[in-house]
């Protein structure tokens, strides 16, 4: 073999070698890969797990929500009808101030600026408690009274042992009359 046959055999041996070479980089590059797709698989299960337990978060907190959505919805509910009950009472209220309006003669209910005025309660209105010492023929009594501030204006006491009809409470409010 002469000299180009030597050439000849070195290139085809080179040309080997790198063919191998470059096989053999291939499949560290393609095992590289396999790997790196291994480790994102891994980590999108760890992940996917993750998800899992944030979707039944998600659902029961939804579950939770629809819960207190209907918990509102029936104190809502409840809330009305307390309204409701509200207003029958105060319409009870007015009804039976507009019947003691209409027993009681200082009350004029025809007058076209008529309005039931509303009951003062006991409890609702401040009262102050005083000694009445006197009576019109100068006899000392030492009776304790209650006085309406709104009675009081108008010259009227209430004793206290006496018995108030709550058709008559209204007494403690300023009267209306007719203007003739």
């Amino acid at each position: 073999m002469g000299t180009v046959g030597w050439i000849i055999l070195i290139v085809v041996i080179a040309v080997i070698v790198i063919g191998v070479a470059v096989a053999l980089m291939g499949n560290k590059r393609t095992a590289a890969k396999r790997e790196e797709a291994e480790r994102l698989r891994t980590e999108a299960a760890e992940r996917t797990a993750s998800v899992e337990a944030s979707r039944r978060e998600a659902d029961e907190q939804a579950a939770r929500a629809e819960v207190a959505r209907a918990e509102a919805a029936r104190a809502e509910e409840a809330a009305l009808q307390a309204k409701q009950g509200v207003q029958v009472e105060e319409a009870r209220v007015e009804d039976q101030v507009r019947a003691a309006d209409r027993v009681d003669p200082d009350v004029n209910t025809r007058s076209d600026d008529y309005r039931p005025a509303a009951p003062t309660s006991p409890a609702a209105g401040a009262t102050t408690t005083a000694t009445d010492t006197t009576h019109d023929d100068d006899t000392v009594t030492g009776e304790s009274t209650t006085v309406d501030p709104e009675s009081s204006r108008w010259g009227r006491h209430t004793d206290e042992t006496a018995t108030v009809d709550p058709a008559h409470e209204q007494e403690t409010a300023p009267r209306r009359t007719d203007p003739a």
